[in-house]
């Protein structure tokens, strides 16, 4: 299979203030230059947007297959209403025009009393309209203006045939659904993709013709991979996904951990020709539970990711790395539609030049188990740890450098950050997004690499939006249940790969107002994460899902609904009287139950600060000893940012027509 090319895989990325500097002589104009990011905006290609993030405001330029207007903009919610507009034309004698304007709702978009947008050059061809502007993250404009951040930027577009009269017109042509929307990372520091010198070689890791059910919405499908032959010690250095174009909207996310066990040769080499199973079912080999540690985290909206140079991930065991790989594909297929074959994965760039240092990536978050309770009609927060004792037992004295991270929710997320605490004072965040979209989601490098200790504490939070719901959501692996996730990567490589909590089961019982529960052991043991060992594995039953998994090769497979809140029905309700004997997801569904105001408040507050299960694991699952059972929410004393202090006098529209392009941000 061939590589995917920008059209294949793209996410989309816009903005949409603009600014300008001097004209450029010349009626055809320069060529592209120099611009690090680059998103193709609409399918066949007639919208193009470059840009490079700089210190102080964003460099852009727009290539549009139009003799009309250009319009870009930065929205609240993807979009017109409240949004912050730029647009642009070039006319009949080469004149190129722009003009900052605000919209109110579906309408034309107002001219703005303040001009933060500076046109650099502008130009067309006989095909193509090119626009080149800038403007300040931060323009002083708080009425019409969108300060752009590091989170996801919701940009929308469009483009007409013709051009308005005026950069003040009132009323524009009509774009003829020549439009859309993307969400972007405008300040990501680095390209997604790899250098192709010379000794960088690549393996693809593709699914083998996974025929995907119609009778079930949403299915995880996992196989085991064995990495090429090498003679001597290589890094892995980047990768870009492989997804068919009829495919992209069935494939939700793609995850490549590494295994690692004794024996691991004895244990995994017998799966590596076989076509894969049902992730997280009874049928999935108990061996693949050592597979645990991600080194590959793809999402909807993701184009790939390129280590920074100084770093890479070593492969093979005798490396430290590892020699077998388990492939984890998440499908949604809402509709059920039939006769669909995926066979996507990623191509992985490794080389032998040798980075500086090995790399690791650990999981942070939320357990994913049905305990992750949303309830309907309202915001919500949930709150989980990595504890000072997790990273005491697990980091090296000097700690480790955190690099990039990736945050993961599903349709509810609306914001993800990871804290960090040490020795009760509040660091700056790692990483957060105050904008998150469930259809962007690409790995982020960090502005600055960040030094985590052993004895600090992180604390992912993650904000969800359930006011549409009428039902109650629940942790899992289904799009419509949630999760809460952070994947962090960083060097050099340590054995840490999961660090998780979930709130403390007897508490939110107790809050809910259950007072006692037929089986309290199976209840409080209930998806609580077990101390693997690879020499625990049953060898006979390993050999038996071996023989079902070729025969279900043979004769088609099947599949079943994984959804994780279907456990509850299993535990049921022992007290009060006029309780007993539901099931927990009777009671949990049972739309009176978030009516109790007070209730559910007191459940938020013991969800987000409350006492809490810790879970602390190492690669193959391990967990290290002396790990408490259970944690309480850390005291610390509060990160306050430098206050940003709005300039006006330095925005483009004061006087600096003439400033410097400055240093770029990366």
């Amino acid at each position: 299979m061939t590589s995917p090319s920008s059209s294949l895989i793209y996410c989309g990325f816009l903005v949409l203030t603009v600014l300008g500097i001097r004209a450029l002589e010349g009626s055809d104009g320069p060529t592209s230059g120099h611009f690090l990011h680059t998103v193709q905006m609409d399918q066949q290609g007639n919208y193009i947007m470059r840009w490079t993030p700089y210190e102080d405001y964003i460099d852009i330029q727009l290539e549009v297959a139009t003799h009309g207007y250009v319009g870009l903009g930065f929205s609240p919610n993807g979009g017109m209403k409240g949004a912050d507009i730029i647009m642009g034309w070039v006319d009949g004698k080469g004149i190129p025009h722009i003009s900052d304007r605000y919209a109110i709702g579906q309408m034309t978009p107002v001219v703005d009393a303040s001009q933060d947008v500076e046109l650099v050059n502008g130009w067309r061809n006989v095909s193509h309209t090119t626009l080149r502007f800038r403007r300040l993250w931060d323009t002083c404009d708080e009425e019409h203006d969108m300060l752009l951040t590091s989170s996801t930027t919701r940009v929308i577009w469009a483009y007409a045939d013709e051009a308005p009269k005026t950069t003040e017109s009132t009323r524009l042509p009509y774009h003829r659904g020549q439009r859309g929307q993307r969400s972007l990372y405008l300040k990501v520091n680095a390209p997604p993709t790899v250098t192709r010198d010379r000794d960088v070689q690549h393996w693809d890791v593709l699914a083998p013709n996974v025929s995907l059910p119609n009778d079930v919405d949403t299915m995880y499908w996992c196989k085991l991979y064995k990495m090429p032959t090498l003679r001597q010690k290589h890094h892995y250095i980047g990768y870009e996904p492989v997804i068919e174009p009829r495919m992209l909207p069935f494939v939700h996310h793609m995850l490549l951990y590494e295994c690692h066990g004794t024996d691991t040769e004895k244990h995994l080499e017998q799966w590596v020709d076989e076509v894969g199973a049902q992730c997280y079912y009874n049928n999935m080999p108990q061996s693949w539970d050592a597979c645990n540690m991600p080194i590959v985290s793809w999402a909807a909206g993701s184009q790939g990711f390129s280590l920074p140079e100084h770093t890479g991930f070593p492969l093979g065991e005798e490396h430290s790395g590892a020699t077998y790989f388990m492939l984890e594909i998440h499908y949604n297929n809402p509709t059920m539609i039939r006769d669909l074959v995926d066979n996507s994965g990623m191509r992985l760039f490794y080389t032998p030049r040798l980075r500086q240092y090995d790399a690791g990536v650990i999981q942070f978050g939320h357990q994913v188990d049905p305990f992750l309770i949303i309830p309907p009609g309202r915001e919500w927060i949930s709150t989980s740890h990595c504890t000072a004792d997790c990273t005491r037992l697990t980091l090296p004295q000097t700690g480790i450098q955190v690099f990039s991270g990736m945050l993961h929710a599903h349709l509810l997320g609306r914001a993800i950050k990871l804290q960090h605490i040490r020795r009760g004072r509040e660091l700056p965040t790692l990483v957060q997004d105050e904008h998150y979209d469930f259809n962007y989601q690409q790995e982020r490098v960090l502005p600055e690499e960040r030094n985590v200790l052993p004895g600090d504490h992180l604390i992912v939070t993650c904000k969800y939006d359930s006011t549409k719901k009428t039902s109650t959501t629940y942790g899992g692996f289904k799009t419509t249940e949630e999760m809460c996730l952070v994947y962090v990567s960083y060097y050099p490589k340590q054995k840490l790969a999961e660090c998780f909590s979930r709130p403390d089961i007897a508490m939110m019982l107790d809050t809910l107002g259950v007072q006692d529960m037929e089986d309290n052991t199976l209840v409080l043991n209930m998806f609580t994460l077990p101390n693997f060992k690879m020499s625990n594995v049953n060898v006979g039953r390993e050999a038996q899902k071996l023989k079902k998994m070729r025969n279900q090769t043979e004769a088609g497979q099947s599949y079943t609904e994984l959804k994780l809140s279907n456990y509850l029905h299993i535990l049921r309700i022992a007290a009060p009287p006029e309780l007993k004997g539901r099931t927990l997801l009777e009671f949990l569904d049972d739309g009176a139950l978030w009516q109790h105001e007070a209730m559910v408040k007191t459940l938020q507050e013991r969800v987000a600060r409350g006492q809490y299960e810790p879970h602390c694991a190492l690669s193959g699952r391990g967990i290290p000893e002396g790990m408490p059972k259970k944690g309480k929410y850390p005291p610390y004393l509060p990160y306050e940012a430098p206050k940003a202090v709005c300039h006006p006098e330095n925005n483009f529209n004061s006087g600096r027509r003439n400033a410097s392009l400055g240093r770029p941000s990366y």
